[in-house]
């Protein structure tokens, strides 16, 4: 791709650029906030070169998107992406490959300028660098990614089309594999629904190129909400990618709106030819403890479920009060301890034989999973806040 500006758009309508002294300020503002974590490499002063000349390469690239038709990014439509693809590699050329923890600068210096833009740095290979591009005109248009990493001396840079292009998530690794000696991984997100996308990519032996490997057309879906992390999970220096979307509800169970919900934990792993699921499981918590205890009774596994109860001495009670009844929406949600994400206790209503009964069930961590402590039950008018009395044999 080139690396000098394309030519200048017509200027109609154009505001004035802010002074070079207001883009210096911006990048320093932005320098002062990495700092903090900027550990890798030193933090040095850096101000933007040709301040002017990137004002105008910025104005010419917003004039470009506000002309473009449709939301692909094909033709025409591609000129401003590149434009901006090739500023932000001068910029970068311009830190030096030692000085790149500061790529992160970039976004506030470009956003500045009123455009829309991610940079996504690597912690532990910031010489890699992302910049997300999108069209400020057209929050439904596909985004244009930049890989920029280093070849020696040479910082190349590499275009790919992403469908969210919203809030990456960027990492690098070594593969150890001559004919792919790194992979590249990106999550994406739709700006409107959040929507989730992944994105694979392989160095080439010669290190000139990406190749892509994987993208949301090739069968590999996320979910439609949640959220990721890259991490090395095993300690091989490789990087599997977690996900957490929500949990498919138990029929049995209705949740009130501020309750909790149940959360499905999804581990990818990478093989030769992609990432492919390794794993999956809900999310341990005092919730889904309680929906896999009343599932265990209606299937009549009476030994697995004792096992999620503190006193197994329990069991008797809870089949003497009909828990091991199954219907759809038995049980209804209707409080959850105040001001946590993850309660302790619940107020549930259960609809069983014996008509509807109010409890407050407790929960506590009890060799390395949340069981069951004790369940009290509860008069209809009784109101919000705390549990106002202990559970038998339990503390408040």
């Amino acid at each position: 791709m080139r690396d000098s500006p394309p030519r200048r758009a017509a200027p109609q309508g154009r505001t004035a650029p802010p002074a070079p002294a207001a883009l210096a300020l911006a990048v320093l503002l932005a320098l002062a906030e990495l700092a903090p974590g900027a550990h890798a490499q030193r933090v040095k002063p850096w101000v933007p070169p040709g301040a002017d000349s990137l004002v105008r390469w910025v104005a010419d690239a917003k004039v470009l998107f506000q002309a473009n038709s449709g939301d692909s990014i094909g033709g025409t439509n591609y000129r401003p992406y590149e434009q901006v693809g090739n500023a932000g590699r001068r910029l970068l050329r311009s830190m030096g490959r030692s000085n790149m923890i500061q790529a992160r600068a970039l976004e506030a210096l470009l956003d500045s300028l009123g455009l829309d833009t991610d940079v996504a740095v690597d912690p532990e290979l910031p010489y890699f660098t992302l910049l997300m591009v999108r069209n400020p005109y057209r929050t439904t248009a596909k985004a244009v990614g930049f890989l920029y990493w280093w070849r020696g001396e040479d910082l190349r840079m590499q275009g790919a089309q992403f469908s969210g292009g919203n809030k990456p998530q960027s990492r690098v690794w070594w593969t150890g594999n001559k004919d792919a000696p790194y992979s590249w991984g990106v999550v994406d997100f739709t700006r409107a629904k959040g929507t989730m996308h992944f994105t694979l990519l392989r160095l080439a032996p010669n290190g000139t190129f990406w190749n892509l490997v994987q993208y949301e057309d090739s069968g590999f879906e996320l979910g439609s909400s949640g959220s990721v992390a890259w991490t090395d999970v095993n300690g091989d220096l490789q990087l599997e990618l977690v996900a957490w979307i929500p949990g498919e509800r138990d029929s049995m169970f209705e949740e009130c709106a501020g309750c909790p919900k149940l959360i499905t934990e999804l581990m990818f792993a990478e093989r030769p030819n992609g990432f492919g699921l390794q794993d999956t499981r809900i999310v341990p918590s005092p919730y889904s403890t309680l929906t896999l205890f009343v599932r265990l009774l209606t299937d009549g596994n009476r030994a697995q479920a004792a096992r999620l109860l503190k006193d197994p001495g329990l069991l008797d009670r809870a089949v003497a009060g009909g828990w091991n009844t199954r219907r759809n929406g038995l049980w209804k949600i209707e409080e959850a301890e105040p001001g946590t994400a993850w309660p302790q206790w619940l107020r549930v209503r259960h609809t069983g034989p014996k008509g509807d009964r109010r409890y407050t069930v407790y929960f506590e961590l009890s060799r390395g999973r949340w069981v069951i402590r004790d369940w009290a039950e509860r008069g209809t008018g009784q109101g919000s806040g705390a549990p106002n009395a202990a559970p038998p044999g339990g503390k408040r």
